[in-house]
């Protein structure tokens, strides 16, 4: 088996072979070179043929405490089932993201990589990470009327991504992605689950008037200790649904992960996914 960086082609092609769609090359671009944090990390695994077995990208991210490091796109083939390529793609880039100064790998995960990162790799459970949602209306066009995004830089709780005007701009403005803003909050449209939802990706004052930008069945936020009264205010209740959020220190003298619901802040705005 070959690790090798995977260039933007393989890595669509493999997403489409795989998955059924892919990313756009603008969005590409846009995530994958244009990352403020730094540089792109993204290795394929072949064969010795030269046949393409998988793709793993992780993703520099200026935290609260440092540079930090999410492992995100993940795709493998049916050839590669049995053989280790996810493991072996992800120790290489692990080692790669330790290269480039980060201190934490982490991520929000799903029940298929979960178990390796955890049961194998030596990752650790942090937390569970709770949705809310609230009704919206009968609409479900999933049309966002896109606004002007305006970089507000805003100092949160806990640990955190950074919101400085370079990656606010970058993440909102820059994004080929479409989204809509009023005050400091900032929305998007996705499928969730099969229901056609506004996603909160920023929280923050003028959230009620962001939402009216989305049309969608319902509303679906990440809320963080202490703003529970928050959502209860504008409608929103916790639900049974979690996101798994994991971590893994890439040196001996890397800080210690904290495992309090409490130490953490994220948002959806903070996946890769909306």
């Amino acid at each position: 088996m070959i690790v090798e960086p995977a260039s933007r082609d393989e890595f669509l092609a493999l997403m489409q072979e795989t998955y059924g769609s892919t990313m756009s090359p603008a969005e590409f671009g846009w995530w994958f070179d244009r990352n403020p944090a730094g540089r792109r990390i993204l290795n394929g695994a072949r064969d010795d043929d030269g046949t393409s077995l998988g793709a793993l990208s992780m993703h520099l991210v200026r935290m609260s405490n440092g540079l930090q490091a999410f492992a995100v796109h993940a795709v493998t083939t049916p050839a590669a089932r049995g053989r280790g390529v996810f493991s072996t793609l992800e120790l290489h880039n692990e080692q790669e993201a330790a290269d480039a100064g980060a201190q934490w790998a982490l991520g929000f995960t799903n029940p298929m990589a979960g178990p390796i990162l955890v049961g194998k790799l030596g990752w650790e459970d942090i937390t569970a990470l709770r949705i809310w949602v609230r009704p919206k209306g009968l609409r479900k066009s999933g049309r966002v009327r896109v606004t002007a995004i305006e970089a507000r830089p805003r100092n949160l709780p806990g640990h955190h991504v950074v919101r400085d005007e370079a990656y606010l701009r970058w993440r909102y403005a820059d994004s080929p992605r479409r989204y809509a803003q009023s005050g400091d909050a900032i929305v998007t449209h996705a499928t969730w689950h099969g229901l056609s939802s506004a996603i909160v990706c920023e929280h923050g004052r003028g959230l009620e008037r962001a939402l009216r930008h989305a049309d969608a069945r319902i509303a679906v936020a990440m809320v963080n200790p202490g703003e529970e009264r928050r959502f209860l205010v504008h409608g929103f209740v916790p639900t049974p649904r979690t996101i798994r959020f994991i971590g893994k220190r890439l040196a001996d003298d890397a800080p210690e992960l904290p495992k309090r619901r409490d130490a953490w802040h994220f948002t959806l705005g903070d996946l890769d996914f909306f």
